[in-house]
């Protein structure tokens, strides 16, 4: 990520508080990016969010990258990335998520990212997907393969927030088609968990033509 580029993608403001950016400073300020409020998962197993895929065999593993609290300042910032065409702020979180998560391998073969789909019509109307940028910063930071193809949405569904957790698993159910892929191990990268009834559903569609992969999951931000 090389400084010329970066200042060309990321505007001079930081993207929580609004102030000028320095030298050096990139989307964040300095403040702002040490008050990130991280989960910390990947240094501490056993956490909240593992538990919709405890009960998955094939789970390596799963990480969100920052707490998403409704009082939180750095709430924009995912809703700029989400709904506000600021795709750049998912590649710059991706790439400092990456370096979090680069050391956690522990298989001789690194994983193959792949991003959580959304449908046609949808990416048609916000002008792209948000969970490929996140991975896109990710595969930046760690060198890992992305592939944006291995899953695809073939049912939209009604929207999420409108259900508890077992209502979002029946909403999600067979939303995702999946095809055999090479990779032993995947980690698959989604913007927000809730109930991690999208990403559960999007693994049993994998599994479904890959019974032997193992799947790790990783998301932007984890709702407390």
């Amino acid at each position: 990520m090389r400084g010329g580029v970066m200042d060309m993608c990321f505007p001079g403001t930081c993207r929580v508080c609004g102030r000028i950016l320095i030298l050096q400073e990139k989307m964040l300020c300095l403040q702002c990016l040490y008050d990130l409020p991280r989960t910390y998962h990947w240094l501490f197993p056993g956490h909240a969010m593992t538990g919709p895929f405890s009960c998955m065999a094939a789970c390596t593993g799963a990480t969100s990258f920052l707490f998403f609290r409704e009082a939180s300042p750095y709430r924009k910032l995912l809703h700029r990335f989400k709904y506000c065409g600021e795709k750049e702020i998912g590649l710059y979180m991706g790439f400092l998520y990456g370096k979090e998560l680069s050391g956690l391998s522990r298989s001789e073969v690194n994983p193959c990212i792949i991003p959580v789909p959304m449908s046609s019509g949808k990416r048609r109307k916000r002008g792209y997907n948000q969970a490929e940028w996140l991975a896109a910063g990710i595969a930046l930071a760690t060198g890992w393969t992305i592939d944006v193809s291995a899953l695809k949405r073939i049912r939209e569904k009604t929207s999420q927030t409108v259900y508890d957790r077992e209502g979002r698993r029946e909403n999600m159910k067979n939303s995702f088609a999946a095809k055999k892929v090479p990779y032993p191990e995947i980690l698959l990268v989604d913007d927000i968990i809730t109930t991690g009834a999208t990403m559960e559903s999007c693994a049993l569609a994998i599994l479904e033509n890959n019974p032997g992969i193992r799947i790790g999951f990783a998301s932007l931000a984890y709702v407390e």
